[in-house]
Order: C-alpha cells, then structure tokens, then sequence
C-alpha cells in the first residue's frame, strides 16, 4: 500500500503574516481590524468608505455638495470596478445606508456597488476574547475558504512537512526534507485527507501522520568545584 509520511510542527516557530489583502491574487476578502487589530492595514476601498462615513452630514458635506449626494459619493468613493460611476439607484441605497449609521451594513452596500456582487460580513476569532475582525466577502466564498483566512491571521490552524525524501521514515525525526502547507483543519483525519489530496494521492493512500504534542525540557544537574 502506498503511504505518505508527515508531522505537523512546533505552533511556536510557525511564521504568520497578518493577512494582507493584496499579497493574494483573486482574493477578495477585506479584513477590517478591531479592537487591539486596529492598526491592521486596511484595503483601500475600505478606507474611502470609512472616509465616506466620516464626512457624511459634516460641515463639509453640507457646504459643498448638499442636495447632491452623487456628487459627494462619486468624489469620495473608488470607481466601481467596471470604470463606470454611481448611478442615481445606486447612490440612493448607498444615501439610505449611510442615513441608518450602521457601520456593517453602510461598508457591505457599499463594496456591494463597487464590486458588483453582493458582499457579506462574518466575525473571524483567535483564541482569545480580545482577537476579532471582521471579514467582508462575496456572497460566493467558500465557508472553508474564510476557515482558512480566519487561522492565518490569527495563526491558530496546523502546519504540516510532509516528507518527500527517498528513505522509509522511521520516527518524526526523520522527516525533514519536504514541503509545508498551513491548513485550518484541527482533526487529525481532516489533516490527513487534506494531505492525500494536496498530494494528489488517491483516497485509499496510508497517511503516517506525527502529531506535535509539545517539547519536552530536559533537566540537566550542574555542578561547580568546590573549593
């Protein structure tokens, strides 16, 4: 039977970036940090709508551009995403959701007409109370796919080194030539078929998986000469 060998690895040396949307080519998930993740940089039109959210009824909404909310919304948010700007409808629902003052629900209507495509908003959690974001997606994402942005930022999924080298391993130790992926999966079967199928080895495949289980210290007795 064929077997692929592996181990997942010490959580401690796993190096975590914060999520930055624009290292990631097609995604289009927008974090919004809170709370202690306020300084988590923010995807730009994020910052116009915050923007938008902020100069709304203040003095300069009302001297430059009272009783023209297209004017002040097409000045202060992106084009949307085919070059084309606000139609009247669409500055209407965008006017009515900033008239509610409801900060979730003006971001989604907003990004909504930017992007073309309706847009959502799910809480995503660390391991402690304190770590929360909020994540704005397309109605269109995949569950595990937010599953997989959630344990990356707060680096709470499982990295695994599947071994690739030419001899049988026959402990963790010996495997350390590989390739790594990170995954949100937290069951150890759940790690397993994500390892077949990353490997592109079929269903029936024996996966050898070393768990992690902690580092052990060794105590050392230390002696000086007495003099």
């Amino acid at each position: 039977m064929e077997k692929i060998y592996a181990k997942t690895l010490n959580p401690e040396f796993f190096d975590y970036r914060v999520y930055d949307i624009e290292e990631d080519e097609g995604n289009e998930v927008i974090i919004d940090g809170c709370k202690e993740f306020y300084n988590v940089d923010k995807n730009d039109d994020l910052k116009a709508i915050k923007g938008i959210m902020d100069e709304y009824n203040t003095y300069s909404y009302d001297y430059y551009y009272k009783g023209s909310i297209m004017a002040f919304l097409n000045d202060m948010l992106p084009k949307k995403k085919n070059g084309k700007k606000l139609s009247p409808i669409e500055a209407n629902i965008i006017r009515k959701a900033l008239d509610e003052d409801k900060k979730v629900r003006i971001i989604i209507t907003c990004l909504s007409v930017i992007y073309g495509k309706k847009y959502h908003m799910r809480p995503l959690r660390g391991c402690c109370q304190g770590e929360y974001v909020e994540a704005y997606y397309p109605e269109d994402t995949d569950s595990k796919y937010l599953d997989y942005v959630e344990a990356w930022f707060f680096g709470t999924g499982t990295e695994v080194l599947v071994y690739d080298g030419n001899l049988t391993p026959e402990s963790a130790d010996d495997i350390e030539d590989g390739w790594t992926f990170y995954t949100a999966s937290w069951k150890i079967e759940d790690i397993k078929n994500e390892i077949r199928s990353r490997s592109g080895a079929s269903e029936d495949t024996k996966v050898v998986l070393y768990e992690y289980t902690g580092t052990k210290v060794v105590k050392i007795d230390q002696y000086k000469l007495a003099e």
